[in-house]
């Protein structure tokens, strides 16, 4: 079952939440046919998004978007009511075309001559949306870049997802440690010598599924706020592909309706298939 526990320690002003999206995102890459690297990538991303949400206070719906102009093309990300969809625009792209000297892999798969997009819908008229330009197309420092920029906030992103040799998800999971606004430098002493290197997190991260422990051990205090269930699961509907197809344009969708043809929508996210009659679309 696919998770999210959220914990908080006043004694040293930090909040902490972790997410483990390793059933659904399997459900993803099979719809995506993603190959490892794409997986690393879109995996990291609907991960951080999912923190990022659960890490913020009256957020109903959250929207990641990455352009760096790398292999993958562009990686959206969303978390709406405890569900998490994503989608990335070159899924299985040549590995060949991977440069040694060229940067790490996943840097080449999301590119680093672009930016990180974060909407932000509140119940709100408009989403607050705010952007920041990608400083390393890691994904997690990038998402740390994108808080401290845009809301000022103290904080560290470790997100993994490790991938078995048959192209499965043995594990994706990540976790968000952010100091409250009262911290003061001990603070981020403690975390940091408790937390130790990024490298030894992850790995506690993949050989663990005791995270109420990990968070125990990481601050004894810590009291649990929440753990919930988590799900993959699509937003698509009839209505949104209509809306989609009224961006056609007045002479296009004239010439649908005078034809008589069927319209076919596939939703990037899920793959579904919307058949649209023309008088459907004439109504």
């Amino acid at each position: 079952m696919d998770m999210q526990i959220r914990a908080l320690s006043k004694k040293n002003n930090v909040k902490i939440s972790i997410v483990d999206i390793t059933e659904g995102f399997n459900e993803i890459i099979k719809l995506q046919q993603t190959n490892h690297l794409a997986s690393v990538a879109l995996g990291r991303t609907i991960i951080n998004n999912s923190l990022l949400s659960l890490s913020l206070k009256y957020v109903k719906k959250m929207t990641a978007n990455i352009n760096g102009m790398g292999l993958g093309g562009t990686i959206i990300a969303e978390f709406q009511d405890k569900n998490f969809r994503g989608y990335i625009q070159n899924p299985n792209f040549k590995i060949d075309k991977i440069e040694k000297e060229n940067g790490t892999p996943l840097s080449q798969v999301v590119g680093k001559q672009g930016f990180l997009q974060v909407s932000r819908d509140n119940n709100e008229k408009q989403p607050y949306i705010s952007r920041v330009e990608l400083v390393s197309g890691e994904i997690n420092l990038d998402f740390m870049y994108y808080l401290q920029k845009s809301d000022q906030i103290h904080s560290l992103i470790s997100s993994t997802v490790k991938i078995d040799d048959n192209g499965m998800v043995e594990k994706a999971c990540g976790i968000i440690i952010q100091m409250l606004p009262d911290f003061v430098e001990e603070n981020i002493d403690f975390i940091e010598e408790k937390v130790g290197s990024l490298d030894h997190l992850v790995k506690t991260l993949i050989r663990t599924t005791n995270y109420e422990a990990l968070i125990k051990d990481i601050c004894e205090d810590a009291e649990v706020l929440n753990i919930g269930e988590l799900k993959f699961k699509c937003t698509c509907n009839i209505k949104k592909v209509m809306d989609s197809i009224k961006m056609l344009g007045e002479e296009e969708i004239k010439k649908i309706i005078e034809e008589g043809e069927m319209v076919e929508v596939v939703c990037d996210f899920c793959k579904k298939k919307y058949n649209v009659k023309s008088e459907e679309i004439a109504k």
